[in-house]
C-alpha cells in the first residue's frame, strides 16, 4: 500500500518522453566584454536533449533552456531572450546561439572521446552595467558524453 502512495505522490517529469541527457563541460574560449580578464570559467551541465523530427529542445534541470534544429549529427540552438536583475549591475539582457555535433550513442559523428563537441556564444543585448556594453559576446566550447536515455 506504501508503495503506491509513494508513486501517487511522485511528481510527473515535465521531460519528454525519449530524449537523452549529456553531461556537457561548458568552457570559457573569449571574453569579448572584459578583454583584459585572465580568469576562466568552466562549469558542467546536465543537457535532456529531446528531438522531434528536425526540431530539437534542450532541457536543464526540466526548464527549457534553448530550441533549434537537428541536421544529421549536426545541431543549431538559442535561448529566448532572457533577463537578469541584481544589485550591483542592473538588469541585463543576453541571448545564447549554440552549433554542435553531437553522437547518439553509436560513435559515428564526433570523433575521440565526446559525444558532444561544439560551441556557445553568449550575446549581451542591453546591459544597465557601464562596464557590460550591448553586442559583446562570451564564446565558449563545449564537450560531453551521452548519459542516459530520458
Amino acid at each position: 500500500m506504501l508503495g503506491w502512495l509513494l508513486l501517487a505522490c511522485k511528481e510527473e517529469s515535465k521531460l519528454p518522453e525519449g530524449g537523452v541527457y549529456y553531461e556537457v563541460v561548458v568552457t570559457a574560449t573569449e571574453d569579448q566584454c572584459h578583454p583584459d580578464q585572465t580568469q576562466g570559467y568552466e562549469e558542467t551541465f546536465t543537457y535532456y536533449l529531446s528531438l522531434e523530427a528536425s526540431t530539437a529542445s534542450i532541457y536543464i534541470d526540466e526548464q527549457l533552456f534553448a530550441v533549434g534544429l537537428a541536421s544529421g549529427c549536426s545541431m543549431t540552438y538559442q535561448t529566448p531572450i532572457i533577463g537578469e536583475e541584481s544589485d550591483q549591475d542592473g538588469n541585463i539582457k543576453w541571448q545564447l546561439f549554440g552549433e554542435t555535433d553531437l553522437d547518439a550513442g553509436d560513435d559515428a559523428c564526433v570523433p575521440g572521446s565526446d559525444d558532444w563537441s561544439g560551441t556557445e556564444t553568449f550575446e549581451i543585448v542591453s546591459s544597465d552595467d557601464d562596464t557590460l556594453e550591448a553586442g559583446c559576446e562570451y564564446r565558449t566550447t563545449t564537450h560531453g558524453t551521452l548519459k542516459q536515455a530520458g
